[in-house]
């Protein structure tokens, strides 16, 4: 039985979006990435997995419980990091950290430290003067200072510079491996690639695709750039093509996740200028190959 199920899972939003029929399930002690753009539904699966509002339709549980309805026991037993913190203002960083240890009954002077010194926090000062990524960091300390079972992040590098991106990623590692089940949000490709073992594509609120992270290596496109002699033959092409093609008068650009060979015996009818390819990494790329999701 998955710690996390999420069944069938619908909540739609008044002013559009949300989930719709959605089904995702994490293993206890895996580590789960939900990767979608902007708007794709990824916040809205966080809310019901925090029982922050209630699904119109399906089962959302965690360990078994129902996350609306047992809200105030899963929230007790999940480290709950959300995209945008919004800590006490006028309480100083170290405040702050004190009061969390202390509704988790777990104060730990040394683990505090710790974590200060690795993710390079400042605790001094109000937390309504620090930087949005100080207080993604102090967040993400707060979380961990109960040990949780579960850890519910939501964009937690969304601040973040590549100095502070290390660190966060040794301390979910070593999370993981005592067995905390991770559930992560994001947009980019690189913090789910490099933090989970299996991780889920999002679009328009709907699960397009879910795979292990390692499958993603085997999945990158290549990208050709071709320069036809007319541009009637660009259009041609992408009539004969029809799978994500750009043209833009006489050039045509396509991603494929495969071999050529196809694209070469395609090619072969045509007057080619032209050829460019290289292979594409970025996680724009990899959401591209599933389709793009902006609404």
């Amino acid at each position: 039985m998955a710690l996390i199920d999420l069944q069938n899972v619908t909540k739609a939003h008044p002013g559009g979006g949300g989930l719709f029929d959605c089904t995702i399930q994490v293993e206890q002690g895996a580590s789960f990435g939900l990767l979608g753009p902007k708007g794709a539904g990824k916040s809205t699966a966080v809310a019901l997995l925090m029982g922050f509002i209630k699904p119109d339709a399906g089962t959302c549980q965690i360990g078994g419980r129902d996350c609306f309805r047992e809200r105030q026991d899963i929230q007790a037993r999940v480290g709950y990091v959300p995209r945008h913190p919004a800590l006490p203002p006028r309480m100083t960083g170290e405040q702050f950290i004190r009061m969390k240890s202390a509704l988790a009954g777990t104060r730990s002077p040394r683990k505090e430290q710790e974590l200060i010194e690795r993710l390079a926090i400042n605790p001094l000062g109000p937390c309504g003067r620090m930087s949005d990524a100080m207080q993604q960091k102090l967040s993400l300390l707060g979380a961990l200072m109960g040990a949780p079972d579960v850890l519910i992040l939501d964009e937690p590098t969304l601040s973040l510079d590549e100095l502070s991106y290390h660190p966060l990623q040794e301390v979910l590692a070593e999370e993981k491996k005592k067995g905390t089940t991770i559930f992560i949000t994001s947009h980019v490709l690189r913090d789910v690639q490099r933090m989970c073992d299996v991780i889920g594509i999002i679009r328009k609120g709907r699960m397009a695709v879910v795979q292990p992270a390692r499958a993603l290596e085997y999945t990158r496109q290549k990208v050709y750039h071709i320069t036809f002699a007319t541009n009637q033959e660009a259009s041609d092409f992408a009539q004969e093509w029809q799978t994500a093609v750009e043209v833009l008068q006489n050039r045509a650009t396509v991603a494929i996740p495969g071999s050529p060979q196809v694209l070469v015996r395609t090619l072969a009818k045509y007057t080619v200028v032209d050829l460019i390819g290289g292979r594409q990494e970025s996680e724009e790329s990899y959401l591209r190959y599933y389709g793009d999701d902006t609404a």
